[in-house]
């Protein structure tokens, strides 16, 4: 999955979810972030279930493409193990 947005935020909470169960049912969770430079919490936190819940089914949760900006809030937010593919 390929986000467009430039940020993420509670604002895209909702339909992300959605797409993200959608994705999960057919697929790992790779989610290329190449184009996102920033995140807030509500999103985070969407990620870390989405992480959770992709361990659980065995399925791969992987943030890919994600730049110094994006990676110094996912740090900063104590979150770093988002960074890590999941198997």
């Amino acid at each position: 999955m390929k986000f467009e947005q430039n940020e993420l935020t509670i604002y895209e909470v909702e339909s992300l979810h959605k797409s993200l169960l959608e994705s999960f049912t057919n697929d790992d969770l790779l989610l290329d972030m190449q184009n996102v430079n920033k995140i807030d919490m509500s999103i985070i936190q969407l990620f870390i279930s989405a992480q959770k819940t992709a361990k659980e089914h065995s399925k791969k949760f992987a943030l890919q493409n994600v730049n110094e900006e994006l990676t110094q809030i996912i740090k900063n937010s104590a979150c770093e193990f988002l960074l890590e593919e999941t198997a």
